[in-house]
């Protein structure tokens, strides 16, 4: 189950677990721990199961990713591969790249090699939206997570936000079409009270899921990452 991954995240859950097959929105500003987060519970989760993962990068290096994986005691289990976009985006440095069409061929080249990869990650949806030329971006988004979903992929996408306090009820279901499309969404975040910093998660939206809704505390270091009480 992803919520026994993490030491402290099956007590955000009521019933039920990260749904299988689902796109999960994993949101918050620089520096909360979201790549570092999702890596390491898809780390464990595939540990544990024997099954296959894959992570596609687009801001970061295979080898810088994995630098600042290591500098948290994490190591990449054999069965989580990572991709990089790096010699894709060189190649194509001057043309109009169907991002959609060169992610989904991406994932069919592994999903063959692999029979039974099930879990992906893309790091981040803000580099992958910007490299995108379509018109339409909520009809793109939808066709996108609709082939994450047709393939059986339990998908984690990550996204930087401009501050902690976005959520789901935004204004324009066009501009922000990836908040009412997914199946879940994640926020991890950073509180500020005097000289008291703390990492937070908080589940907002979670289909199929009974969960709370409180911010909890995330503590990180070389011993992994583990989930503590409410925040307040």
């Amino acid at each position: 189950m992803f919520k026994t991954s993490i030491t402290g995240l099956d007590g955000l859950f009521k019933e039920g677990d990260i749904p299988r097959g689902s796109v999960i929105l994993v949101t918050g500003i620089e520096g909360a721990l979201k790549s570092t987060f999702i890596f390491k519970m898809i780390s464990n989760y595939i540990a544990a199961t024997g099954e296959h993962g894959l992570y596609a990068s687009l801001e970061e290096t295979r080898e810088s990713h994995l630098r600042n994986m290591d500098s948290f005691g994490f190591k990449k289990p054999e069965k989580l591969h990572i991709f990089d976009y790096k010699d894709m985006r060189s190649d194509t440095m001057n043309e109009e790249l169907d991002i959609v069409k060169v992610t989904e061929d991406m994932i069919d080249f592994y999903m063959e090699k692999f029979d039974n990869l099930t879990v992906f990650a893309l790091d981040s949806l803000n580099a992958f939206s910007s490299i995108s030329t379509v018109v339409n971006p909520r009809q793109y988004m939808y066709h996108f997570f609709s082939r994450l979903r047709d393939k059986n992929l339990t998908s984690f996408l990550i996204m930087e936000t401009s501050s902690s306090d976005r959520h789901v009820f935004i204004s324009s279901a066009d501009e922000h079409a990836e908040y009412f499309l997914a199946d879940g969404i994640i926020e991890l975040g950073v509180i500020e009270a005097r000289e008291n910093v703390k990492r937070y998660i908080q589940i907002k939206k979670m289909r199929t899921a009974s969960h709370s809704m409180e911010k909890h505390q995330v503590m990180a270091g070389k011993d992994g990452i583990s989930i503590l009480g409410s925040v307040y």
